[in-house]
């Protein structure tokens, strides 16, 4: 009778029977590897073409051999270590104890690298070729297995937020031996019952699976498939595996998600956006209406409330009295306006030069005549001032501080010089006054009786032009005269030439040897600065 024992036992019995075997060296081809979990550890698949070995590399492990090389699916290593069992889950699998990478890379890998240069030679996988797809979709298709994970999470997303959306499914098997070929086949028949020249045209297509090893996924890497999705006239979704997945239909397709429901996400996600733009928009518009209802009802109130409303003749009988106002306002203005003028009117008449305009004209030019004269006694006034100021110069100069004195008279020039000329100016300045009145005045009367005098005004004009150039040249001569009188006069002159003027301690001018001492300190100025000297000798007469 067979022995009956527990289901731990038996597995208590095989991880023994494991334990005993030697470590091993396992060559294979990586597959549904994942990154690396909380703890570290690695997980993957080692394969080749008739059988698979699941491995964990644990990260103490990893520690132990130290530099452990990057790998990814579709790569060909060498795995040493344990056949382990897993009695929760009743599996075996190979604990790596040292991994290393292999020249080359795995068979697999070496036919997808193959057929994607191959395709992407063709234009398959150009981006030119990608289609958008639908903002809102009313009818797709779905290439899976319809008893599968995948299809159900699809159903289950578009259902909530697609629930109007027509839905065809393509059952095929995505996995195996043949799985390949009847997903292409699923692909033409949507294509060919639901394409865009038929009379329920497909949207967008969905082609995918849940998740699995390379092994599992590959029948989506495989050329049928690759081609039936290039030749789609329906925009395709890839949708393989996890994340991680690579496979070729994501190269040739329109759009590739990461997973099944992605892709569902993909299809619905605009509808839930306009959704919710409209709810959004269709508040905005209610809150606007409502307010400008709100306003329009008040404004009716405050017209139906307003007195122009009530009582329309009263506000016509007020605004005829407003205008009857401004116009009385408006006839005394102009009456008054009027009345001026007339005033001015009277006044221009009685005035003289309206009745003896030739009078007026003749005092006018005798009063120019008379500007100049006064004009003339005083230029020659001014430059008697002038040479009187300088015969005072002359006679004091020597008694006085001579930079002081000189720098005060050369001020008083100048001065002098701007007070004829400011008075000269003002002088012309009034007489052409009084010329253009004249001038007005005759234009005013506008006879021509008056030419007689408009040309004795002219010549008094340029009369006065000549007198005033002519004063201005005499006084422009003094001016000079007088400068270089000063100049001749100052004691400072000759230092430029090379003199020096010596002066003791006191300031006092030394002119003669007589009046220092030997041994005495005095001062020597320069034309540039000034020196102190010691007298060492004195020379009563001069040297030839």
């Amino acid at each position: 009778m067979p022995l009956l024992v527990g289901v731990s036992h038996i597995t208590a019995i095989i991880a023994d029977r494991m334990d005993d075997l030697p470590p091993f060296t396992v060559e294979g081809e990586v597959s549904n590897a994942r990154p690396p979990n909380a703890s570290g550890h690695l997980y993957f698949t080692l394969g080749d073409e008739k059988a698979k070995l699941n491995a964990a590399f644990f990260a103490y492990r990893q520690r132990q051999q130290g530099d452990v090389p990057k790998f990814q699916n579709g790569d060909k290593v060498r795995a040493t270590g344990r056949i382990a069992v897993y009695p929760p889950h009743g599996s075996y699998h190979l604990a790596v104890e040292h991994l290393e990478l292999c020249s080359g890379i795995g068979e697999l890998k070496q036919k997808f690298e193959a057929l994607k240069k191959k395709l992407e030679d063709e234009g398959l996988c150009d981006p030119s070729r990608k289609r958008r797809l639908p903002i809102l979709p009313k009818r797709i298709g779905i290439v899976t297995a319809a008893t599968g994970a995948a299809i159900r999470d699809i159903l289950s997303i578009l259902d909530r937020r697609f629930p109007n959306l027509h839905i065809l499914v393509a059952s095929c098997r995505v996995q195996g031996e043949g799985a390949a070929q009847e997903i292409a086949d699923g692909i033409r028949l949507l294509n060919r019952h639901f394409g865009p020249d038929s009379d329920q045209p497909m949207d967008a297509m969905i082609v995918g699976r849940g998740g699995g090893s390379m092994e599992d996924l590959w029948c989506f890497s495989e050329e049928p498939v690759a081609r039936a999705i290039a030749a789609s006239r329906i925009p395709v979704i890839s949708a393989v595996g996890h994340e991680p997945d690579i496979s070729i239909s994501d190269f040739v397709a329109d759009l590739r998600a990461p997973t099944p429901s992605a892709a569902a996400e993909l299809l619905c996600g605009q509808k839930e956006t306009l959704e919710n733009e409209l709810t959004e928009k269709k508040d905005r518009l209610l809150k606007a209406l409502r307010a400008g209802y709100r306003e329009s009802r008040d404004t009716i109130r405050r017209i139906e409330s307003s007195a122009l409303f009530r009582e329309p003749l009263r506000q016509l009988e007020d605004a005829s009295m407003r205008t009857d106002g401004y116009d009385d306002r408006m006839r005394l203005s102009m009456q008054s306006v009027l009345r001026e003028a007339q005033e001015n009117i009277r006044r221009y008449e009685g005035s003289a030069l309206f009745r003896d305009p030739l009078l007026t004209l003749q005092t006018h030019a005798q009063t120019v005549m008379h500007l100049g004269e006064r004009l003339e006694t005083a230029l020659v006034h001014r430059i008697q001032s002038a040479e009187e100021a300088l015969r005072r110069y002359r006679t004091s100069a020597l008694f006085r501080p001579p930079d002081s004195r000189l720098a005060e008279e050369v001020r008083n020039v100048a001065d002098r010089q701007n007070r004829l000329l400011r008075a000269l100016g003002d002088a012309a300045t009034e007489a052409q006054k009084q010329i253009e009145t004249c001038r007005l005045a005759m234009e005013r009367c506008g006879t021509e009786r008056f030419t007689p005098v408009r040309q004795q005004i002219a010549d008094l004009a340029a009369r006065l032009d000549f007198a005033t150039e002519r004063y201005r040249e005499r006084l422009s001569s003094a001016i000079a005269f007088q400068e270089a009188q000063l100049n001749a006069y100052n004691p400072y002159a000759v230092l430029k030439r090379g003199y020096a003027l010596a002066t003791k301690a006191d300031g006092a001018l030394i002119t003669s040897a007589a009046k220092v001492r030997k041994g005495e300190k005095i001062s020597l100025r320069l034309n540039v600065g000034s020196l102190g000297a010691e007298v060492v000798s004195v020379h009563r007469k001069a040297r030839t």
